[in-house]
């Protein structure tokens, strides 16, 4: 029988005339046939349609967007590209010293791994003999897209291509500090799915997702759950979300429980499904959840969890210690295995039941599993937190410079891990040799180390103590100490700057110097010793002669030595003649800056640990660098202090940076110090007690071999930081002389040395002190003859490697009867 069927009249609203000019509204929706109850069902389900319209293109508008953000996110590198600290970028360029399991270590910190290919990462690459090859991340426009760096024998890199055309450098992405300022991560390797053994893959599923792989990133019925819970409540707790929500809330969120922020999550979520595999969206959540802090050190995902507290690598993981790892997710701190054992266990064996009744193990091996104890391994000193006083430093220097946290920013430093990791070893082995030596008897000296580019400024490695999480004080930009003789290069600079000359004569003998008119100063050489002849203000900086020091910034005068010491950025000294000896407090991180400006051209150079800064309210101001003093009397320093090196205070150091030009000054007060430069690295070694005892050492016997250990370690990395020859300014004669006197030398000068200075102080007058009379001179004394004059033509012993050579010289030469000689003209 044929179904009947009726029509229903249509609705429509209309406009009728009720009266002149009033408009009356009427609708059939609203017919007096209708009960009251239908008319109100029949207006919820109009307004509910109509809400699901105006609905659905905001859902469809707001997922658009939210798909905009993770596209962003995955063509940058997806973890890598979200709020933190990033170390500088490394570039790779052929003699670097690098093996190519070095060099894969490096990588793979730096976000690359070590697979076919995957957009989630910065790259990927593969290793051949002899050989690694890189991928650029396919969604980036970036050119090369394929790497490929080539080794020698003596694992250094021998070639780079890109593309197959020779690259001169490559630059890599830059290598995560850490997202979590609280906690100074370790270690940053980057895991794929294929690297995560299946142990752990189905603990963390049994616990805390265990139907990720069915799920499109919304887990329905689990939200519905927590919707139940917390529909009450104003603020939205915790419960419902899947693996991919709590990666993307980790990554891209802020911690508040809020449901816009649980909105947004889900927009993300659905998103991020779309575009990535299951098995990507897993890796990348055991790269970066978070799973507590030992010490100083933070555990960033499951890898670093595996080495801090059990000291394994995740293949070697059995099922207890899986399930503890998985268990600690949902609380790191509540669920420690070594602050909280007894709640970690039963966290574990929660997992291993949930794991059980999936299927995933046997009823057997979970039992077997909950009976073994929870252990974990001593907290060694290898694993040291990545650069933790630097972070803090920069943390700090955010605060200052943006008057902004930087929980939201990307914050591009200027450390290289490398240089870090270098500076790290030498600290450490040259205070366990001064243990061993017992030089410290009970108690154990503090270090700092601070290393900078001198043409930027950039603090490129920096140690703030033996150990941070025994003492947090970072006494490379916090510990102010007497620099000692590390100080003078300044007074010579400010004494240069007056007029003097490098060969100008002080006594070097006991002295007393009189100062504010009745108040005396006698200052005494280091040991006691004094050659008690005049010597050139050169071998006064040479020698480290205190004396001659305080000479020539009395001569100079003390306010406008001080003046200079302030232009190089160090803190204004108090006009007392001590002030020549190094007694007004610095810190390293301020003398590493002054020193660099003698290789900056006499530049002042600022340190800096901030490169650039992303999505920043405020720009970091960069000025123009003044200048502390004149090209050549940096230089005049420059070649001062690599006499220094050569046959000095610092002969340690002599030949210890291979291919590069060096010098340094040491410096010995309470503490023991070393600065020492190539033409493009800084390196300051400070070495004390913290209450500022005497340590007993010299600055050559506690921190110089520290530098040696970092410097010829960073150059033999990184061999653009060394150059063979420092800049040479225009105005900078060579010339040789005579050592004892100043003198321009001649061949029967026996203390010979060639030195720079300035054109408007270059000496003129040549060594008449030494060796034999000329052919005829010698009868005519001998003969009584009365007092003549002698011309002898005599030319300067060209020396290699002499920039300039010496012009032809005559000089006029009076001799007396008693064959004494003396100047009386110099010809042209």
């Amino acid at each position: 029988m044929p179904i009947e069927v009726t029509s229903v009249p249509e609705r429509r609203w209309s406009l009728s005339k009720k009266g002149p000019g009033k408009p009356r509204l009427s609708a059939r929706l609203f017919s007096p046939q209708l009960s009251n109850r239908a008319i109100v069902l029949r207006l919820i389900l109009t307004l509910v349609a109509i809400a699901t319209v105006v609905g659905s293109d905001g859902l469809e508008r707001s997922y658009k967007y939210y798909s905009r953000v993770i596209d962003a996110r995955l063509a940058s590198g997806y973890l890598t590209s979200r709020p933190g600290l990033y170390a500088a970028p490394r570039s790779l360029r052929a003699g670097q010293g690098f093996s190519p399991a070095d060099l894969a270590l490096v990588l793979r910190r730096a976000g690359y791994v070590e697979t076919k290919g995957s957009d989630i990462w910065n790259g990927s690459f593969s290793r051949t003999r002899g050989a690694i090859e890189l991928r650029a991340n396919s969604v980036r426009r970036a050119a090369p897209g394929n790497v490929l760096i080539s080794f020698g024998s003596d694992d250094r890199i021998q070639e780079i291509t890109g593309d197959g055309v020779t690259l001169q450098s490559f630059t890599l992405e830059p290598e995560v500090l850490t997202n979590d300022l609280s906690a100074k991560t370790g270690r940053n390797r980057k895991l794929t799915y294929a690297e995560i053994p299946p142990v752990l893959v189905n603990a963390i599923l049994a616990i805390e997702d265990r139907r990720f792989f069915q799920h499109a990133g919304l887990d329905m019925p689990g939200m519905a759950r927590a919707l139940a819970r917390n529909v009450s409540e104003e603020r939205a707790g915790q419960g419902g979300s899947t693996i991919t929500q709590q990666l993307v809330k980790n990554t891209y969120l802020t911690p508040e429980r809020t449901l816009r922020r649980k909105y947004a999550e889900a927009m993300l979520a659905l998103a991020l499904e779309r575009r990535l595999s299951k098995e990507d969206i897993f890796a990348l959540y055991c790269n970066e959840v978070y799973l507590g802090q030992r010490g100083a050190v933070g555990a960033r995902g499951v890898g670093d969890a595996a080495q801090i507290y059990f000291g394994k690598k995740l293949s070697s993981l059995t099922l207890s210690e899986a399930a503890t790892i998985a268990g600690m997710i949902q609380g790191p701190a509540r669920f420690s295995p070594d602050r909280h054992p007894e709640a970690a266990r039963a966290r574990r064996d929660t997992v291993l039941e949930a794991m059980a009744a999936e299927g995933l193990i046997t009823n057997g091996e979970a039992n077997t599993a909950a009976a073994e104890q929870v252990s974990v391994v001593a907290l060694e000193k290898s694993d040291a937190s990545q650069a933790p006083y630097f972070i803090d430093y920069v943390n700090r220097e955010i605060e200052n410079e943006l008057n902004h946290g930087s929980e939201n920013l990307r914050v591009y430093t200027t450390i290289d891990l490398e240089l870090q990791r270098l500076a790290e070893q030498a600290v450490r082995r040259q205070l366990e040799k001064l243990d061993d030596a017992g030089k410290s008897g009970m108690r154990k000296p503090q270090a700092a180390l601070v290393a900078l580019d001198p043409k930027t400024g950039n603090v490129l490695a920096m140690v703030g103590g033996r150990d941070y999480a025994e003492s947090q004080l970072n006494r490379a930009t916090d510990a102010r100490r007497q620099p000692g003789s590390t100080f003078k290069p300044f007074v010579y600079a400010a004494a240069l700057e007056s007029g003097f000359s490098p060969l100008q004569m002080f006594p070097d003998a006991p002295r007393e110097f009189i100062y504010d008119k009745t108040r005396t100063y006698r200052p005494a050489n280091y040991g006691g010793g004094y050659s008690m002849r005049d010597v050139t203000m050169r071998e006064g900086l040479v020698r480290s002669l205190n004396v001659v020091t305080v000479d020539i910034a009395m001569q100079t005068g003390l306010a406008r030595t001080a003046n200079f010491a302030e232009r190089f950025g160090l803190p204004r000294p108090e006009r007392y003649p001590s002030l020549a000896l190094g007694t007004t407090e610095v810190t390293p991180l301020q003398l590493a800056g002054a020193y660099a400006s003698f290789v900056n051209g006499g530049r002042k150079t600022t340190p800096r640990v901030i490169a650039a800064v992303a999505d920043s309210p405020a720009a970091l101001s960069l000025t123009a660098a003044p200048q502390a003093v004149s090209p050549t009397t940096a230089y005049m320093i420059t070649n001062m202090l690599s006499s220094v090196i050569d046959h000095g205070t610092a002969r340690l150091a002599r030949n210890s940076v291979k291919g590069a030009a060096i010098a340094g000054k040491t410096g010995t007060s309470r503490d023991g110090w070393f600065v020492g430069y190539t033409p493009n690295l800084v390196c300051v070694i400070w070495i004390g007690y913290d209450d500022n005892s005497q340590l007993g050492l010299t600055g050559a016997a506690a921190a110089l071999p520290a530098w040696i250990d970092f410097m010829g370690s960073a150059v033999a990395l990184r061999p653009e930081l060394g150059g063979r020859t420092f800049e040479c300014p225009e105005g900078i004669k060579f010339v040789e002389v005579d050592t004892e006197n100043g003198m321009l030398s001649t061949l029967t000068c026996t203390h010979r040395e060639l030195i720079a200075v300035s054109e408007r102080v270059q000496p003129n007058v040549e060594c008449l002190l030494h060796g034999n009379l000329p052919p005829g001179v010698d009868d005519a004394v001998q003969e009584g003859a009365p007092r003549e004059i002698f011309v002898m033509q005599r030319s300067s012993r060209e020396e290699r490697d002499v920039p300039r050579r010496p012009a032809r010289r005559s000089t006029q030469v009076e001799i007396d009867v008693q064959g004494r000689r003396t100047l009386v003209n110099d010809l042209r």
